[in-house]
């Protein structure tokens, strides 16, 4: 004898289904990334015949790196700065003791997408995307091919927890057989103040960085209305394509805004347990890490967290339309 559901509780296990189905066909069309591997292997090449002597390329596939001297700087933010965040603080000395290749952009969605081609990784992140709402909520559509709004392959990857950067730094080390890895907070820090004790490696003044930072600006007012916003314009109302604005002294672009760089460390407030040679905080001495640092600010943030000492926590498998990465690995 066939079960007959009740009509209410059929619409509900229809519905169900639907979401399913479709979560499976997102699942299964896999992204053309015809076109982006030829373009990239063409800019591959061209780079190999006049290649920078402080850039490293280590296959068409990997993001291009920058290479970074060794020095020492104060980390945090001084008790002057008026925008500071109570666990940017105490001001440190901190010693990065090895030169270091940093990523010279977030990782691309072309870059990214090509990682879950050939990997096959699934991610398993809850995404909190743009659905028309000031504020960014979960969806169980949104995810880094569909965080809300349109992207092109050279706009930063988007929707990435923490748990989704270990993966991709993990695929390329096996796809290049080098190390490569996240950054760690204060080496962070370190590439973004790039020798610059000012509030934003540009200066103290959000205003006088639009052609250096995507963040919250009167380009996004016109659509948030409520958002606090820097008193310029930088085009941009989400993310904008890697490389756009200008980059600060190490030749690195978007390490302020765009979109939140996850770091290595587990969070800390404030940098009391943290070490001062450069690594990373690693947590209490058998405690688990279920909250990690990212850095940087993005396209969402308005100008107070958009500055070189900002730091940011949240939890290692959530996903954000303004959480991206950026690589590193020791030259």
């Amino acid at each position: 004898m066939p079960l007959t559901l009740p009509s209410s509780l059929g619409a509900v296990v229809a519905l169900v289904l639907m979401l399913a189905a479709l979560a499976g066909w997102r699942r299964a069309v896999p992204e053309d990334l015809t076109g982006w591997r030829a373009e990239r292997l063409e800019t591959f090449h061209a780079w190999q015949a006049n290649s920078p002597a402080d850039e490293v390329w280590d296959h068409p596939d990997a993001p291009i790196l920058v290479t970074i001297p060794a020095g020492r700087y104060l980390q945090g933010a001084p008790v002057t700065e008026t925008e500071r965040f109570p666990e940017e603080s105490p001001q440190r000395p901190v010693s990065i003791r090895h030169a270091v290749a940093v990523g010279k952009y977030p990782v691309t969605r072309g870059e990214y997408a090509r990682f879950i081609q050939d990997s096959g990784y699934r991610p398993r992140t809850v995404c909190r995307g743009y659905a028309g709402e000031t504020e960014l909520l979960p969806r169980w559509h949104f995810s880094w091919r569909r965080p809300g709004f349109d992207q092109t392959n050279r706009d930063p990857a988007v929707c990435i927890s923490w748990h989704d950067a270990k993966a991709y730094v993990d695929w390329l080390g096996r796809r290049t057989g080098k190390p490569y890895r996240l950054l760690t907070e204060a080496e962070w820090e370190y590439a973004a103040r790039a020798g610059t004790r000012t509030t934003r490696w540009w200066g103290d003044d959000p205003a006088k960085g639009c052609d250096a930072a995507n963040g919250a600006d009167l380009s996004a007012k016109d659509r948030f209305t409520d958002w606090e916003v820097a008193n310029c314009r930088d085009g941009a109302l989400f993310t904008a394509p890697v490389g756009s604005y200008r980059p600060n002294g190490f030749g690195l672009y978007d390490m302020l805004g765009n979109v939140w760089q996850w770091v290595e460390d587990c969070a800390a407030d404030g940098y009391r347990d943290a070490p001062a040679d450069g690594s990373a905080y690693s947590g209490p001495a058998g405690g688990a890490c279920s909250l990690r640092m990212m850095r940087g600010g993005s396209w969402h943030s308005n100008p107070r967290y958009v500055r070189s000492a900002v730091r940011r926590a949240d939890g290692a498998e959530i996903g954000y339309a303004a959480y991206g990465l950026r690589v590193a690995r020791d030259p």
